[in-house]
């Protein structure tokens, strides 16, 4: 997806946000024009000059482009095999217009609203169709500045703003959870459409007492996965809750070694059965694959976040 390559290119490219011609080839000419008919992307300025080789000890700064049989080449002075040869549109750079870039992945993303900027990283992009109030940041320090979170609770109407960040590391998440900003990366928001392509998609983002998607009951011996009570032997009830236990744990990884001890069978043939099982629950076969995935080398896990799996007594 385009505009999110773009996002991503806004927030490593500092004060003079830029694309050069030759990393946006990735693309086809026609994602371009409409780009530039959008005035997303800006024809900025042609360049004459191109970087040095790595670890070059020509003392150059830069090296000329000439054109030598028809073809623009970027000449490195010791070493020919260094050589490259460019296309003209190479040597064009454009300007990544942000306000721009912001409306468009809202709009493509079937946000309802005026997307609006809260600070130099940080926007409010409108309301998701499940009323979900969503929130664009480019760093985790643009939610620590003084004020930003209570500025955001306020806008999302009292409920834990949701907040797409380009990337996020364990610590700031575990921090922005505890000032009960929900937290999610902008990976999140791509699905694959029905051409084939990625589409931008926010209706997933949920808030966290909404995500729930598998309840264990301990007492009663239950089980609900989407709203569906799951009629189980009691062994594969035990299994399910079992996962449900090391999903929410700190290591979602089930070894094939603690299957085995639990259940008193070879692993392989009960996760085939718990499948099968779920099957005659009324699942799909595509969506018991998915629920119930393999770790290589280790055994099973869970295909679920821990906000999406609540035990309870």
């Amino acid at each position: 997806m385009i505009l999110i390559w773009l996002w991503k290119r806004l927030n490593k490219t500092g004060a003079r946000p830029e694309v050069s011609g030759r990393l946006l080839r990735r693309f086809s000419e026609a994602e371009i024009e409409k780009l530039l008919r959008a005035r997303i992307l800006i024809e900025d300025r042609k360049i004459d000059s191109w970087g040095i080789c790595a670890h070059c000890d020509c003392g150059y700064d830069a090296r000329l482009i000439q054109e030598i049989d028809g073809k623009l080449i970027a000449c490195c002075p010791l070493d020919p095999r260094q050589d490259v040869i460019l296309e003209p549109n190479d040597l064009m750079r454009y300007r990544i217009d942000a306000e721009q870039l912001i409306a468009a992945i809202a709009a493509a993303g079937k946000l309802t609203g005026t997307p609006t900027a809260i600070s130099a990283g940080l926007w409010s992009m409108g309301k998701s169709a499940t009323g979900c109030n969503i929130f664009l940041c480019r760093s985790p320090r643009d939610v620590f500045a003084p004020g930003i979170s209570m500025l955001l609770k306020s806008m999302a109407g009292g409920k834990p703003p949701i907040v797409v960040f380009d990337d996020i590391d364990q610590a700031s998440g575990i921090r922005l959870r505890d000032m009960e900003v929900d937290v999610h990366e902008i990976t999140e928001i791509l699905r694959t459409d029905e051409d084939g392509g990625e589409a931008i998609f926010f209706d997933a983002l949920l808030p966290p007492r909404d995500r729930i998607r598998l309840v264990v009951h301990r007492s009663r011996q239950a089980v609900t996965l989407d709203g569906r009570v799951l009629d189980l032997p009691s062994q594969m009830l035990a299994l399910v809750r079992l996962f449900a236990e090391h999903a929410v744990g700190p290591d979602p990884r089930l070894k094939k070694q603690e299957i085995e001890i639990n259940t008193g069978r070879e692993a392989k043939e009960i996760i085939r059965d718990l499948r099968n099982a779920l099957i005659g629950c009324g699942l799909t076969r595509v969506q018991v694959d998915e629920l119930f995935v393999s770790v290589r080398g280790i055994g099973y896990r869970l295909a679920l976040s821990r906000e999406e799996i609540e035990i309870a007594g």
